[in-house]
């Protein structure tokens, strides 16, 4: 089947065009920004079509041959978005008729049962404009998406971890019915094998009908954080405190408030699916719908319910990927140098195959000593634990307070810290010979994946120190090669 995907470089469907790939299908995708493809891992593997939903003819060069038009497009960013989502939806359904498409799959929101917000009121009018044209739609309405990289999970995985006392706002008891971004995939990809008389909506959603205050706190468990409370207002809730609330969750997390006032907007409204016919018409995902809480642990790269010793793969589409926006899968602080090294690049590698242990780790005197009695005192295991002697380093080899998470030899060593900390650190050494063939350089890398507000100072005070602590890691092992 040709699969015309619009909006193939957004949070859904950079996954799901590599999900039609993969399931041999053909895709055409039209693309506002072409360098944005360079990151997706498919940009070879399909048609590109230049353009945007304000131009005819590329949506009519887009939609030419195509079997099925996947519409996941919408202009949040945009003060006028529900009149250019309008327009746009018209402008796809009068090419995908004259062009002979057999099928629209759109993805929407759910509908409440009372007042609307206009982010939620324009996708049902998106959703309607394809229903009443002639090519025969499946719109498929969900509510929060969990997975890394969707806004609506990020602003709650942001709140959750920076917010310890949120204010017992009325929208935090309104129900809503999440759902994984991979049950997501499932349903959009069964829905283009529907037949001709299918032309309606869809409910789709997770098994778990949640508050808002309990997606919070249940993130929070399954992060291993402490509970966020719930503190009453001691006034009412003013009438502008969605724009208030969009200002707040904007220098909290790294989302835009463009993108963040209607997300707001749409809390004030339970998003519960009123059928799950979809179960029956496109039938559930292997293994059934997956529960909100093995969702999060996917999003987290935890291991799946029922399997703790099966991790997360890394093409899960639940984890955060090149193309998602920026902060995507939580707080991550970086630091990174490269130092030239006189000696080549096999006696450098010599050098960082036997780091620690009694060789040491080049750092300034004391630095490692006092974090290894920190460590020990808080219950971990200390920053000198030794090192195997007489044989290169192999993945699973504890170094001192780290582990070894992978090694390729001769060119790089990934360490994991298994100090006592409010995140995850990884510690990459990678030996590279130099162009000229005399000498070689030192790739020294430092991440900390953040965990909770201690985990945001913890890493600003890890890219404050790195400089004078790893850096000069990097400048001692140079000189002893």
């Amino acid at each position: 089947m040709r699969c015309a995907v619009i909006g193939g470089t957004g949070y859904v469907g950079v996954r799901l065009v590599a999900r039609l790939l993969d399931g041999g299908h053909e895709v055409a995708a039209l693309v506002r920004s072409p360098h944005k493809l360079a990151a997706t891992g498919w940009a070879a593997r399909v048609d590109v079509v230049p353009g945007d939903l304000a131009d005819p003819s590329a949506i009519a060069a887009l939609v030419a041959g195509a079997d099925a038009v996947v519409y996941l497009a919408h202009a949040l960013d945009q003060p006028d978005f529900p009149e250019k989502d309008r327009d746009a939806a018209r402008a796809v359904v009068a090419a995908a008729s004259d062009a002979g498409v057999r099928r629209i799959v759109y993805l929407g929101g759910l509908r409440p049962s009372g007042p609307s917000s206009r982010h939620l009121t324009s996708r049902a009018e998106v959703a309607d404009v394809f229903l009443a044209g002639p090519v025969p739609t499946v719109a498929l309405e969900a509510s929060i998406v969990v997975g890394s990289g969707s806004a609506s999970f990020e602003m709650i995985r942001y709140l959750a971890e920076r917010v310890p006392v949120l204010p017992a706002v009325p929208w935090l008891a309104h129900r809503t019915q999440p759902i994984a971004i991979a049950d997501v995939l499932h349903y959009l990809v069964g829905a283009l094998d529907l037949p001709p008389e299918v032309n309606r909506r869809f409910d789709v959603g997770g098994p778990d009908v949640l508050s808002y205050l309990e997606l919070i706190r249940r993130y929070l468990r399954l992060a291993g954080l402490p509970q966020s409370a719930a503190v009453p207002l001691p006034v009412p809730v003013p009438p502008g405190a969605p724009a208030l609330a969009s200002w707040v969750v904007e220098a909290l997390t790294p989302l835009s408030r463009q993108l963040v006032t209607p997300l707001i907007e749409s809390l004030a409204q339970e998003l519960v699916c009123a059928e799950d016919d979809v179960l029956v018409v496109i039938g559930a995902p292997p293994g059934g719908r997956t529960t909100y809480d093995a969702a999060v642990r996917a999003a987290l790269g935890r291991p799946r319910d029922g399997d703790r010793t099966e991790p997360v793969p890394v093409d899960d589409p639940a984890l955060a990927g090149p193309t998602d926006p920026e902060g995507s899968g939580g707080a991550v602080y970086r630091w990174s140098t490269t130092e030239p090294c006189a000696a080549d690049a096999d006696a450098l590698w010599a050098v960082v195959d036997g780091i620690g242990g009694d060789a040491g780790w080049y750092v300034p005197l004391g630095a490692w000593t006092v974090r290894g009695w920190t460590d020990q005192l808080l219950g971990g295991v200390g920053a000198y634990r030794g090192r195997p002697h007489g044989r290169p380093l192999r993945a699973g080899d504890v170094v001192d307070g780290w582990c070894v998470a992978a090694v390729e030899p001769g060119s790089s060593l990934l360490l994991r810290s298994e100090l006592r900390q409010p995140g995850r650190m990884w510690l990459e050494l990678a030996v590279d010979p130099d162009v000229s063939g005399h000498g070689s350089h030192l790739r020294l890398a430092v991440r900390f994946a953040a965990s909770g507000l201690p985990g945001v100072l913890y890493g600003r005070a890890i890219q404050a120190g790195a400089p004078a602590i790893f850096g000069a890691m990097a400048r001692g092992i140079a000189a002893r090669a």
